[in-house]
């Protein structure tokens, strides 16, 4: 009996993070569509600036070519610059494709609806890739005998999906930052701020462990503090933003 409620309370597990990983970009998607129209371009533009840029470019090179080169094979026995590197192409790849889908593809929509539907849709397909699918396929072999979580706890499984909540409000954020860059024309330079933004995010996940011995819990909040200041940094721009255009607009009057 306690076998089967382990399994049972497990499986609830892996339900709640397929819940998270599906549902928050879908249902975040429909109530953004209820405050401003014209937000599935934005939401699919940022689900294919994510899969060309991480999982069609960056993640093959990791893990396919790079491999090949001596260098990148001694750069992995060194944490501190291993973790630099893959912090900061993550940043290069990731924000060069959200400036270029931003500044190409939806030419002269910088709303805040449109940046918190692109954020929403490129941090929601990585959810949906790298957590979601993966989990959703657990949900089902694990009962029939053809996958073996037993040596897993609760709170592992649930960091997977808990953690893509702290990752989508990353992506929106810098979203953000990256459109209110286009938006008074510097796409540059805040370009390059979510680019050091997103490389301080994701090299410390393998820098801290190395030099702190920080806990998997320890990282968790470390991701979900600096998520959510990206993106309240990201929202402060806009309202300041917002506030100038309007105070130049009243001006001009």
């Amino acid at each position: 009996m306690s076998g089967g409620n382990n399994i049972l309370l497990q499986e609830l597990c892996l339900g709640f993070d397929v819940f998270l990983c599906f549902g928050i970009p879908i249902i975040g998607f429909l109530l953004l569509r209820k405050k401003a129209d014209r937000m599935l371009k934005p939401f699919l533009l940022g689900m294919a600036a994510f899969v060309i840029s991480q999982m069609l470019i960056r993640i093959p090179l990791l893990q396919y070519v790079l491999p090949n080169f001596q260098w990148f094979l001694m750069l992995q026995t060194q944490p501190y610059a291993y973790g630099i590197f893959l912090g900061v192409t993550a940043g290069i790849f990731e924000e060069t494709a959200r400036l270029l889908f931003l500044q190409k593809f939806l030419k002269g929509n910088t709303r805040l609806w449109d940046g918190l539907s692109f954020g929403l849709g490129h941090g929601g397909i990585e959810a949906i890739l790298l957590v979601g699918i993966n989990n959703l396929t657990a949900l089902i072999l694990y009962p029939l005998g053809y996958l073996n979580l037993s040596d897993m706890s609760y709170f592992s499984i649930l960091l997977g999906g808990i953690e893509r909540i702290f990752a989508i409000a990353f992506h929106t954020g810098a979203t953000l930052v990256v459109l209110h860059g286009i938006r008074v024309q510097k796409s540059g330079r805040y370009t390059l701020l979510a680019i050091l933004l997103h490389g301080l995010l994701d090299s410390m996940l393998v820098i801290l462990p190395a030099a702190f011995s920080i806990s998997t819990a320890g990282l968790e909040i470390y991701i979900m503090v600096v998520s959510f200041l990206v993106l309240f940094f990201g929202l402060r721009l806009f309202k300041t933003g917002n506030r100038v255009q309007k105070a130049i607009s009243e001006n001009c009057l």
